[in-house]
């Protein structure tokens, strides 16, 4: 059991980070820092396999569960992703059942769904481990997780949720909020009351939930209402970009400040 399994099965709250830059040492620093995940983000990205799986080691070097945002219904992704090791699969824009049901199917092996058999990958330890174990384990350790993020997914969520082997559901603000018809507003009250119904539902359901969190305030309140997957910040780029721009912000104030005084 990974890092991220554990901490839901014991009903604590997981916190991760989505990880855009193409570096190792980014999940590296996660673990070190005592995040629980890193979302290995291949949606919005131009990140090769290659370097997914060498940010999958740098995960289990500092036991950091390592989760794959593979692109929307990528079935082959998802199957390299997990033979190179990953401990979970994120899929974006998950809307119906039976989405959710090819998903489970790619990622399990059977009897629980069809997931292509291979007993030489580095999940597999490079065959070194017993085929009949490896299956066992995998069926055991991938954790599987969907992305709500379209007002059709809200109208399906009662059948989504009751999907066999689909273990979290992750909110999309940005994404639900424009598919709502009300982009970049993320907290209008018809987003917000939309986000807690999903969160309702899935907890409800014994599935865990997660969604970005930007503030300790937001996480308070979400947490409140049942969320227990926190990706804080959201995204790493977002926060180096705004951690720049703030020292760069204070460093011209002071050089200011200083033409002034010897004016």
């Amino acid at each position: 059991m990974h890092k991220l399994s554990k901490r839901l099965d014991d009903q604590q709250t997981a916190y991760g980070t989505i990880v855009t830059l193409k570096d190792p040492a980014v999940v590296e620093m996660l673990g070190y820092t005592g995040y629980d995940f890193a979302i290995i983000d291949m949606e919005h990205t131009t990140m090769d396999f290659g370097m997914v799986e060498h940010m999958i080691r740098a995960a289990q070097c500092v036991q950091v569960s390592s989760v794959v945002r593979t692109p929307q219904n990528d079935y082959g992704a998802m199957l390299r992703v997990l033979d190179a090791g990953a401990d979970a699969i994120m899929v974006p824009h998950l809307t119906t059942r039976e989405q959710a049901e090819r998903t489970v199917g790619h990622a399990k092996y059977r009897p629980i769904g069809y997931r292509g058999l291979d007993g030489s990958s580095r999940s597999a330890h490079y065959g070194t481990t017993p085929f009949i174990e490896h299956i066992k384990r995998q069926n055991e350790r991938v954790t599987v997780i969907g992305m709500i993020e379209d007002a059709i997914a809200i109208n399906n969520l009662s059948e989504i949720v009751r999907v066999d082997g689909l273990d979290l559901l992750f909110i999309g603000p940005a994404d639900l909020a424009s598919s709502l018809g009300y982009q970049e507003q993320f907290d209008h009250p018809v987003v917000m009351e939309a986000m807690e119904e999903i969160i309702r539902v899935t907890r409800e359901a014994g599935l865990g939930i997660g969604i970005p969190a930007f503030t300790a305030e937001e996480v308070d309140m979400y947490s409140r209402w049942g969320v227990n997957y926190f990706t804080i910040p959201p995204i790493d780029a977002l926060l180096l970009s705004k951690m720049l721009a703030s020292h760069l912000h204070d460093v011209r104030g002071v050089e200011n400040s200083l033409v002034e005084g010897h004016k």
